[in-house]
């Protein structure tokens, strides 16, 4: 009898140990998110492997120095494009300094206003100097950002102007474009996103007399005080 009652005990604690089995809704949920978390890896190895401009296409709207360049999203106006041969910035702890270069700095006036949502410039994805022979140049980041377009939120209803600088050398001047973009997400890919390719009538001539008027030095300080 009491071996009877001890088999019985160790069968019941057989049958407890033993792991639940899962449901079939269950099962099929797992197989689920398996194949989505395969599908985000592999989406994950094709995006980040592509460059930025790669995963970013536009819709180009072209416009001239002057004229009011408006797409879906912003509305821009280039008002003047101006040459130096040095800039007064500010550093870390504000102090004013110059900043010489052996090219040119190239500052363009720009006014901008938003359709929907306010925004800032990036630097991820930010407005470029495109040359005649297709050399992008990016604004430098020998001039601190607080002094130009950068610093301000371009809003709806309300006009908002600032400089960009870029540094180049003389040839990139003649037959110069300004490509405005507003800032895009790197993690998300958007075909229909709006940029201003806008025409800065930089011809031979018209260039060769910026370069040659270029300022010995102008201060961004004073203008953004």
């Amino acid at each position: 009898m009491a071996a009877t009652q001890t088999d019985n005990r160790v069968s019941r604690r057989a049958v407890r140990a033993k792991p639940p089995r899962r449901g079939a809704g269950r099962r099929i949920a797992a197989g689920v998110a398996g194949i989505v978390l395969a599908a985000a890896a592999v989406y994950a190895q094709q995006h980040f492997s592509m460059s930025f401009e790669q995963r970013t296409s536009y819709l180009t709207y072209n416009g001239r120095i002057g004229e009011t360049v408006e797409t879906k999203r912003f509305t821009v106006k280039v008002l003047s494009v101006t040459a130096a041969r040095a800039v007064d910035t500010t550093d870390y702890s504000n102090k004013v300094t110059k900043v010489a270069t052996s090219n040119l700095f190239l500052l363009v006036d720009i006014s901008a206003t938003s359709a929907r949502e306010p925004f800032r410039l990036s630097r991820l994805g930010p407005p470029v100097l495109l040359t005649a022979d297709g050399r992008r140049y990016q604004p430098t980041d020998k001039v601190n950002d607080t002094l130009t377009l950068f610093n301000k939120y371009i809003q709806p209803g309300f006009w908002t102007s600032g400089l960009l600088v870029f540094e180049v050398p003389e040839d990139a001047v003649p037959g110069a474009d300004l490509v405005f973009v507003p800032p895009v997400s790197p993690l998300v890919s958007d075909n229909y996103a709006p940029e201003a390719q806008i025409d800065l009538k930089l011809s031979g001539a018209a260039a060769a007399r910026l370069i040659s008027q270029a300022e010995d030095n102008h201060s961004l300080v004073s203008e953004s005080r």
